[in-house]
């Protein structure tokens, strides 16, 4: 397959009232198609994981919306509508506006559940 869209892929995550996440497997990589309700933040959620966060790379493009990343060597960057990004190890994610977007994680770096990160 060279398309996905959200009928065409498996919900991977879904937590109530927060959003979604479908994935798809190609390549070698997982592309993930996200929707996200303002005020979703995985501190909690990766609370268990190696200081408190998601520690895969992801590549991706903001479709509409913003996310702030807040990485845990204490600098921040928002990502707004329009805007590829690269997010590296050690980060969270706090939804300030509904986000969607369109993520790219290694397949061999992403464990059973991955939320937001994306």
């Amino acid at each position: 397959m060279g398309t996905y869209t959200w009928d065409n892929t498996e919900t991977a995550v879904k937590l109530d009232d927060l959003g979604e996440q479908h994935r798809a497997e190609e390549g070698g990589m997982v592309i993930a198609l996200e929707r996200w309700k303002a005020g979703l933040d995985t501190g909690e959620m990766f609370a268990d994981l190696p200081d408190g966060a998601c520690q895969e790379p992801h590549w991706g493009h903001i479709l509409s919306g913003s996310v702030t990343m807040r990485y845990t060597d204490g600098t921040a960057e928002t990502l707004r509508a329009g805007d590829t990004y690269f997010i590296r190890p050690g980060h969270n994610a706090h939804v300030d506006e509904d986000v969607e977007l369109v993520e790219f994680t290694k397949a061999d770096d992403t464990p059973g559940i991955n939320t937001i990160d994306a």
